[in-house]
């Protein structure tokens, strides 16, 4: 595992989220424009998540709870293409890539489901 394959994860997992039906409006919404900051940050968090570097200074929890009426099949969705993006760009570090997805995945939907308000000044990212 590196930082070029983390890269080129995130970077083909995003190009799906956007063109998902159920994801992609999401994104949209919430992205806009700025996807290039967007990719950024999301390679330093799974730098962060893969690899212990650091750089990354985001608080997903509260992004995510930030969102409007996330469900179960949202993250569902949402670990769907990312597994099928480490299938096909990883080999056995891809299992790893998907059990940390699902680990965070799971954590933050209990997090919304709890109906915990985030912080008032945490920008999504």
């Amino acid at each position: 595992m590196n930082e070029v394959r983390i890269a080129q994860m995130v970077d083909r997992f995003y190009t799906r989220v956007r063109q998902d039906p159920t994801l992609g409006p999401i994104f949209e919404i919430t992205i806009g424009d700025e996807w290039d900051s967007h990719l950024a940050n999301m390679r330093a968090f799974w730098a962060s998540v893969m690899l212990g570097k650091a750089g990354y200074k985001g608080n997903p929890m509260a992004a995510h709870l930030r969102l409007p009426r996330l469900t179960a099949s949202h993250f569902e969705r949402w670990l769907q293409l990312w597994r099928e993006t480490a299938a096909e760009l990883c080999d056995a570090e891809g299992a790893l890539f998907v059990q940390r997805a699902e680990a965070i995945a799971g954590r933050l939907l209990a997090a919304v489901n709890s109906g915990h308000q985030p912080p008032a000044l945490v920008k999504f990212g």
